[in-house]
């Protein structure tokens, strides 16, 4: 049987989790276009299917595996193909919708390994329609880093931003990596409201997806602002620190969802970025790769990738927590009592903390991470 796949591959930060609830929630809109967005590689996210396709040597040090719980590569890899194969065997559908926003930084092997398993799930006449969202680099950078303290994160934004972001923010040598796929149909789209159909972000990819169906018979939520204020964030940032000196945790590889739930439900203040200065020399660092995916990918003459600007309102620089602020979200948190004396002084103690760091310095920081995390 020939299936016909479209492969989401986010970028993260433009609002996957919401299109990926909405194709969760709603399995018979779906089935009624011939789709399927199968359970097998994940819920509601297709995190599995970002595992399966990278290397061994890839796979056993990513986060996701590590999280996951993961033992031997072949064996999950055996299991994850008898399992997709009997859904979609018992399903009418005719075409899937796969969707993991961990692919869009995938390698070129792990690329080739995807050109493979849509391959053997499309058979000899089945299509593949590749769809990629792409946002300001500046605000994706300072959304994603409040992403990674939730995730477990304990370096400063300052520092954690002097990486190497080639593979990430280099736009044109992403889609160019990923045109290795050979595609049927390449949907490039911005991740700017005005652009999007109806203004919508979940009518906008099943246009791009080229789904036909009315967004007022789906049950869905729409994307919502969850950026917490640079408090909460620094606040989290503290907590990590506790529990990787304390807990043995591995920076990075932890969930801080309840905290997050109850920091949501109070003003934590302006939401944390960084100097306009800096943010004007990390665009400039993409505006030829910028120019050209317009050009190449979206046939804008103009050769403008982005026409919005950069959120400025409602922000500050300063990652700074005072320590007279810490019991009262140690109360809002119940953090218990026998923490407070440690988590105090790691508070304390990044309250007097410079920030400026070279970023040689920050380079070899996250080098002595890489290899811990092999290790």
């Amino acid at each position: 049987m020939s299936v016909d796949v479209v492969l989401h591959i986010g970028s993260g930060k433009t609002g996957t989790s919401t299109i990926q609830r909405v194709l969760r929630r709603n399995p018979e809109q779906l089935l009624a276009t011939g789709h399927l967005y199968p359970r097998t590689p994940g819920l509601p996210r297709h995190t599995r299917l970002g595992l399966y396709v990278r290397p061994d040597e890839e796979v056993v040090t990513h986060g996701d595996w590590l999280t996951g719980g993961y033992d031997d590569p072949t064996a999950f890899r055996k299991e994850f193909r008898r399992r997709l194969d009997r859904e979609i065997a018992t399903t009418t559908a005719t075409g899937l919708v796969l969707s993991d926003e961990g692919l869009f930084a995938a390698s070129d092997p792990a690329i080739a390994r995807t050109r493979r398993l849509m391959d053997r799930l499309g058979g000899p006449d089945g299509t593949v329609r590749l769809v990629v969202y792409l946002r300001r680099q500046d605000d994706h950078l300072v959304s994603r880093y409040q992403q990674v303290v939730k995730m477990g994160e304990i370096t400063p934004l300052s520092t954690w931003a002097q990486q190497d972001w080639t593979g990430t923010y280099d736009y044109h040598l992403r889609l160019r990596s990923w045109q290795a796929l050979q595609p049927d149909t390449f949907v490039v789209r911005r991740f700017e409201r005005d652009r999007m159909v109806d203004g919508s972000l979940v009518a906008d990819f099943l246009d791009a997806a080229g789904l036909r169906i009315d967004t007022s018979t789906l049950s869905h939520t729409e994307s919502r602002n969850e950026s917490l204020g640079a408090e909460a964030i620094e606040l989290l940032r503290i907590l990590n620190i506790y529990r990787v000196k304390h807990e043995g945790a591995r920076p990075g590889l932890f969930g801080n969802h309840p905290h997050v739930v109850r920091l949501r439900e109070v003003d934590t203040g302006p939401v944390l970025t960084l100097p306009e200065v800096e943010l004007d020399r990390f665009m400039a660092t993409w505006a030829a790769a910028n120019e050209r995916v317009a050009r190449e990918f979206l046939d804008d003459p103009t050769g403008e990738l982005f026409e919005t600007t950069r959120k400025a309102s409602g922000t500050t620089t300063e990652q700074r927590l005072d320590p007279a602020r810490l019991d009262h979200y140690l109360d809002l948190l119940e953090i218990p009592v026998g923490q407070h004396p440690a988590v105090r002084r790691i508070a304390e103690k990044e309250a007097r903390r410079k920030r400026a760091v070279s970023a040689r310095a920050a380079r070899k920081h996250f080098e002595r991470r890489y290899r811990s995390s092999r290790g």
